[in-house]
């Protein structure tokens, strides 16, 4: 590994819908430095509420700025297509960090063809990925996993943080908390690796690197996880020790699963200006004692000139997975599609509305947390048309 220091890279974090959005506000709130950063979102109240210096709304001219609320209907065909207000922004991007849920809403829907776009350009693009909860379901399972075949086709690497991690750790019981824990931790592991990959330091760590230790496939183990992070800083005398300690002890990490799933650590660390190369050497070695498995481990180090009492350490354990057990699954749905039509009588009648906008229904699910306009026996939240049973020509 090159020790010699690079000419500074240009990294963008880009967040799409509102775990994305909510990963932006932790890191600049918990995390010291300036960063580019872009949300994406079709929530225009989201957009309005979030910390990225350039806030870009998807086709409020569909959804009204109301978000999709991962509705089937609103997220069919939605893209971005190259050529619009977007391309100004994604322009001189070398390297990007593309972080979001991929648990069937926006983020679902909009990564892969943004991904698409900054390897048009030549970009390398990492991606940091937070799947659904297991009780969540099914349908939201498969959704995440599609996405994330198609993710990692174009991105050069794939972080896949799982939710159910929370559930394994001393923070369950506050679930919201919890959920806020993972955002801080993204948030910082973008922090740190962000710094590595475009500041000058002791050792440079890239995307070449995090490729390295994830692969290009996944496993049956890795299918929706493949990354676990600890994050800790400290400053004083015997910070390295504390530091450590801190970060192997950090809350995604205590229940272990890292330890037993994962088969790659790399190590990302912000010091000091007066901190040397065999410091660094010292501290890495200080690590691996301390660890609980042998694993291979590459590492990064980034000078920060305002960091002379204080070491900041992120700690990311990855599983590399070469293989992929998505196409068996796209060859069984090709062939479903493929099969000729029985008759024409079994096909059902699709009807469009006239007015080409969001058409209402039965079950408002968009306002499930209001309280319903009802008087008499009339649920007014519902369109006079369906109350009277009037039917519409269209």
């Amino acid at each position: 590994m090159k020790t010699t220091p690079l000419e500074q890279h240009k990294v963008a974090i880009l967040a799409i819908g509102g775990t994305g959005a909510a990963v932006l506000d932790n890191l600049a709130v918990g995390c010291e430095g300036e960063h580019r950063t872009i949300c994406i979102d079709t929530d225009a109240l989201a957009l309005r509420g979030t910390v990225a210096a350039k806030k870009i709304l998807v086709a409020p001219e569909r959804v009204h700025g109301l978000g999709t609320g991962g509705e089937a209907e609103l997220l069919e065909g939605l893209s971005l297509e190259e050529g619009d207000s977007l391309d100004p922004i994604l322009d001189g991007i070398s390297t990007a960090m593309v972080v979001l849920s991929v648990s069937g809403g926006t983020g679902s829907a909009l990564a892969p063809s943004l991904v698409k776009r900054l390897k048009t350009q030549k970009a390398e693009v990492v991606v940091l990925a937070v799947t659904p909860f297991g009780f969540e379901g099914g349908r939201r399972r498969d959704r995440a996993t599609r996405c994330l075949h198609e993710l990692r086709k174009v991105a050069d690497v794939v972080l896949v943080f799982s939710n159910d991690r929370l559930l394994e750790t001393s923070m369950a019981k506050d679930l919201r908390e919890a959920q806020r824990s993972l955002d801080r931790a993204v948030a910082r592991t973008i922090h740190g690796l962000a710094h590595v990959m475009e500041k000058d330091g002791l050792v440079h760590l890239g995307v070449a690197e995090l490729k390295e230790a994830v692969g290009t496939g996944m496993d049956a183990i890795s299918l929706l996880e493949n990354a676990w992070t600890g994050v800790a800083e400290a400053s004083g005398e015997g910070r390295e020790e504390a530091v450590i300690e801190a970060v192997c002890e950090d809350i995604l990490l205590e229940d272990g699963r890292a330890w037993k799933d994962g088969n790659r650590i790399l190590v990302s660390v912000i010091t000091g200006p007066d901190t040397s190369l065999n410091d660094f050497h010292g501290l890495l070695e200080k690590l691996r004692a301390r660890l609980p498995v042998d694993l291979p481990i590459s590492a990064g180090a980034a000078v920060d000139p305002e960091r002379s009492e204080s070491i900041g350490l992120t700690l990311l354990v990855t599983r590399r997975g070469e293989g992929s057990v998505i196409p068996k699954v796209e060859e069984a749905q090709s062939e479903d599609a493929s099969e000729p039509e029985t008759g024409k009588s079994k096909r059902k009648r699709r009807f469009v509305a006239a007015q080409t906008e969001l058409e209402f229904d039965r079950t408002p699910a968009r306002f499930v947390r209001s309280s319903p306009s009802v008087r008499g026996s009339e649920d007014l939240d519902r369109p006079t048309f369906q109350r009277r049973g009037i039917k519409l020509r269209v």
